[in-house]
This record gives C-alpha cells, sequence and structure tokens, in this order.
C-alpha cells in the first residue's frame, strides 16, 4: 500500500499514524515525493508536476519489486493516486484518495499564494510554513504543532533543504495546475474518496463530482473534518479505511 502525502510543506512523516492499525495486512510504503522531505529538488516548475511524480513512485517500487499496489494518501498524495489510476492502470490496484482534488486551484488559493509568496522569496520559510497550516488545518492545529518543538523544527529544517529557486518552483506549481477531473472517467479500479465537510477546497460538492466521474467509486463525508480529516478524525477514518479494504479483498 503507497500511502503518500500533501504536498507543499508536507513529508511522510505527516502519514505514517494513518497506517498503524493495518500493520498485520499490508505492506506500507510511504515514500517522499520528489521537491519533499529527504528526497531530491529541483528548481523548474516542469520538474514537480504530477507526471514526473508518479513516474518517480513508479520507479521506486520496480526498485522494490512492486508490480501492483493500492494507491492512497491525502491531498496532493490522494490525487496522485488517481492520477497514477489514470496513466498506469496496471500498476494501481485500487485507491483511497482523502482531499485529492484534480482541480485547479480555488481563486482564493491563488490570491493567497501570491500575498506569501514574498515570504518564501526572502527566505522566511518558517513564517510560510504557519501561515500554509493555518490555512489548511487552523491556528488550533497549528498551536498543536507548535507544541511539539522538536517536530516543528525537523519540518521547518527539512524545508530549508531547498534553495530559495526549488522552493519557489515547488510552490509555483501548486498553485499553478489545471483541472483534469475529466480524466478520472477512465479509472476502472476500485476507489474510495474521503472528503471532510468543512473543507473548503475540495469542497464536498467537488468530491461529489469526482466519485460520480469514477464507475463505481464510493465517497464517505467525514463530518466535522476538514482538509485532513485523516489527523483531525483519525479513527473514524481509518475504520472506513478498514472497510474499503476488506470489500477489496485485502
Amino acid at each position: 500500500m503507497v500511502w503518500i502525502h500533501g504536498g507543499s510543506v508536507e513529508d511522510s512523516s505527516f502519514m505514517v499514524g494513518d497506517l498503524e492499525p493495518f500493520a498485520g495486512r499490508i505492506r506500507a510504503l510511504c515514500p517522499d515525493t520528489r521537491g519533499h522531505g529527504l528526497s531530491s529538488k529541483f528548481e523548474r516548475v516542469e520538474d514537480y508536476g504530477y507526471a514526473a511524480k508518479a513516474e518517480d513512485v513508479l520507479l521506486w517500487l520496480d526498485a522494490l519489486g512492486v508490480q501492483r499496489a493500492v494507491w492512497g494518501g491525502a491531498s496532493m498524495g490522494g490525487a496522485l493516486s488517481l492520477w497514477a489510476a489514470i496513466h498506469a492502470p496496471a500498476r494501481v490496484r485500487a485507491v483511497i484518495s482523502i482531499s485529492g482534488p484534480p482541480y485547479e486551484p480555488a481563486a482564493e488559493d491563488k490570491a493567497w499564494w501570491r500575498a506569501h509568496r514574498p515570504l518564501v522569496e526572502a527566505g522566511r520559510v518558517a513564517e510560510y510554513f504557519d501561515a500554509n497550516v493555518r490555512l489548511r488545518m487552523g491556528e488550533a492545529a497549528l498551536a498543536r504543532f507548535k507544541a511539539r518543538p522538536e517536530r516543528y523544527a525537523e519540518t521547518i529544517e527539512r524545508l530549508r533543504g531547498h534553495s530559495t529557486a526549488s522552493l519557489l518552483a515547488l510552490l509555483d506549481e501548486t498553485y499553478g495546475r489545471r483541472e483534469w477531473l475529466a480524466d478520472c472517467a477512465r479509472i476502472r479500479c476500485p476507489v474510495l474518496v474521503l472528503a471532510g465537510s468543512e473543507d473548503h477546497f475540495p469542497t464536498v460538492a467537488m468530491s461529489e463530482r469526482v466519485a460520480a466521474t469514477i464507475t463505481g467509486a464510493r465517497l464517505r463525508v467525514i463530518a466535522g473534518g476538514g482538509h485532513f480529516p485523516n489527523r483531525t478524525h483519525r479513527a473514524e477514518v481509518q475504520a472506513t479505511i478498514a472497510a474499503f479494504l476488506d470489500g477489496i479483498g485485502v
């Protein structure tokens, strides 16, 4: 089971806890996609697209001897899993997409990036990270993160592993994507779409459209959940994943 983190400021360390209850039934693989965590950094926007990230993961799976896997994750990781099911269907047994948007970023998110891009240009990485967490998860989530100073410091240090150019390229790609919802109609494997009822991007309506576009896809809305319900409502999300895995014979 390939379990992929969100984009921008995240890495695989954010995802490990999601799969702990399944240790006896799956082999959990949590990659850092390019530009994230300990993986290689690039300085061109075109080097951070979904096609490049998916190719990396597929080559990594080749090296591990894994021909076919359940793919999933949150935010960018959920969307990347859908992308893989479209473009490498023989390698994807099923998809679990949590808040994974095959959409162009919302206008307000693009405006937010324009307003905060100068922080990255000036090397004020910690301030940018704080603002990003506030946007995606709220002030309370940031406070919980900062209450773990070693974890917080480790995350900021990893972001500082970027050059200014590579971090700008990564974020410019994030906020410059185009919609590819229609391509999801090509997916033929089992798909579970999970959405937080309070998420502003993708909204529940957007997630409903994703599920409606994919033949046989299942949708579960987590009441009270935001963009990462796998963290705020972890037990409920894990129970939903368990039922899905049961249903596909894992």
